[in-house]
């Protein structure tokens, strides 16, 4: 079985993907392969950095996430840019992963934001949405991150709508208690989904 968790910034679903690696999943984190793709590919980096100005390389070659986000969020034209020159890299990254897994694992989960984005949804044998309203996001990714309120809104409103997402997804989890609620719902939904 192959399960994408998806969910907007600070929704929680990286959260839910670590428990359903617990359940015995194998985990891929799409944020992780993105990552492992900029160590892996300077000619990527320096597309990236022509875009965006040498500010985002570092000394040593590597790419400033950081900067680079900085740069992005709020602005849907440079928002726009990075998916163009990233996500074809990291999709085939990404289908590469899940392949490796699937050859050694029953049940494989992907932790990705951009499922519904990539339009990749129909790759999956289920779409698990996790859910929180607005609010209570941007003040998750306030206290995980530092971000004042303004950037960390931006980043919420950066992606696709909840409510467009809501329309997509098969199955919901709404995470808007703590963790051993969402726990009892993940046990839930694992009885309903499991090989």
């Amino acid at each position: 079985m192959l399960i994408a968790v998806t969910g907007n910034i600070a929704s929680g679903k990286s959260l839910v993907a670590e428990m359903l690696r617990e359940k015995g999943c194998a985990l891929i984190d799409a944020d992780k392969v993105a990552h492992g793709l900029y160590a892996s590919n300077p000619g990527l980096v320096r597309e990236l950095a022509h875009a965006f100005g040498d500010g985002i390389v570092r000394q040593d070659g590597t790419l400033d996430r950081a900067r680079l986000g900085s740069l992005v969020f709020g602005s849907p034209e440079a928002l726009k840019t990075l998916n163009a020159l990233v996500h074809p890299h990291l999709l085939t990254a990404l289908r590469e992963e899940i392949a490796s897994a699937r050859r050694v694992m029953n049940a494989v989960v992907v932790d990705a934001a951009l499922i519904y984005e990539w339009g990749i949804q129909d790759e999956f044998d289920t779409v698990i949405l996790v859910a929180a309203p607005e609010e209570l996001r941007v003040e998750r990714l306030m206290a995980r991150s530092g971000l004042g309120r303004e950037d960390a809104l931006a980043r919420v409103r950066s992606q696709m709508p909840e409510e467009e997402k809501r329309g997509l997804a098969p199955l919901i989890i709404e995470n808007t208690d703590d963790e051993s609620d969402l726990e009892n719902k993940i046990d839930a939904l694992w009885s309903r989904i499991r090989v």
